[in-house]
């Protein structure tokens, strides 16, 4: 099974019946104004105005207190 080419085991067609729907908010992203790289819009932060990642936008874990 492992030695046997793409072709023997699949087989891709078009399927006229159906059309692609993304989930909504799934799969967007954004880049970040400050280091660039890209995040999904599901975790983007807005800091003076412009999207920014999680670690840019200056958030810190808070700490948990044990009493």
């Amino acid at each position: 099974m492992y030695n046997q080419p793409d072709e023997a085991i699949f087989k891709v067609q078009a399927r006229p019946d159906f059309t692609y729907t993304p989930v909504k908010g799934s799969s967007g992203k954004t880049k970040c104004s400050v280091c660039g790289e890209y995040v999904f819009d599901r975790c983007v932060r807005m800091k003076d105005g412009q999207p920014v990642c999680i670690p840019c936008s200056g958030y810190e874990k808070s700490v948990l207190i044990e009493r």
